[in-house]
C-alpha cells in the first residue's frame, strides 16, 4: 500500500472531527515529527514561515504552563478554540502550524483486525525495524498504541 499525503484540508478535517468525538489530546489525534517533540520552548513566532501572530503566540505562551512542543500538543483542541484574544484566524493559523509540524499521513487501517509487524509496515509504507521502534518511541498514539506504550488491541494469546 502506498503512502498517502494528508493535504491540510484533510488535517484540519481529521483534527477538528477527532476533537468533537472525544476530547483528547492533539498528540493522540496525529504523530507529529519527532524533531518538534524535542523542542523545549517552541516560540512559533521566531520561525521564518510563520503563520501566527506575535500575539497570538503570546496569547497560547501565556495559557500554557510550559512552553515545550509536547506539552503544546498535549491540550486538547478546544483548550486553544476557548483562549480569550485567540480569535477565529488565528486558532486556524495555529492548525496551519500543527500541519507543518506534523507528519501527515493518511493510516488506511481497520480497528477492528489484527495486525502484524509486517502488515503495519505496509500500511504505514515503512521498514519493519524502522515502524518497530517508532512504536516503541511512542509514535501512532491513539492508532496503534497509547500513551503507556500499551497496545490498544492486543493480539490474543495463542490457544496451546
Amino acid at each position: 500500500m502506498v503512502e498517502v499525503e494528508m493535504s491540510y484540508e484533510q488535517f484540519r478535517a481529521h483534527i477538528k472531527k477527532a476533537s468533537r468525538q472525544r476530547n483528547v489530546p492533539l498528540i493522540k489525534i496525529v504523530a507529529f515529527q519527532e524533531r518538534f517533540m524535542k523542542i523545549e520552548e517552541v516560540q512559533f513566532f521566531d520561525v521564518e514561515k510563520n503563520y501566527m501572530s506575535v500575539q497570538a503566540c503570546n496569547t497560547v505562551w501565556m495559557n500554557l504552563g510550559n512552553k515545550s512542543f509536547h506539552n503544546l500538543v498535549s491540550q486538547h483542541l478546544n483548550d486553544f478554540k476557548n483562549m480569550e484574544n485567540l480569535g477565529r484566524n488565528s486558532f486556524e493559523n495555529l492548525i496551519r502550524e500543527l500541519y507543518d509540524t506534523a507528519v501527515p499521513i493518511l493510516i488506511n487501517y481497520d480497528p477492528n483486525q489484527y495486525y502484524t509487524s509486517a502488515q503495519l509496515a505496509e500500511i504505514l509504507a515503512i521498514d519493519e525495524g524502522k515502524l518497530i521502534e517508532q512504536l516503541e518511541m511512542g509514535r501512532y498514539k491513539g492508532a496503534f498504541i497509547n500513551e503507556e506504550g500499551q497496545w490498544l488491541k492486543p493480539k490474543p494469546q495463542m490457544n496451546g
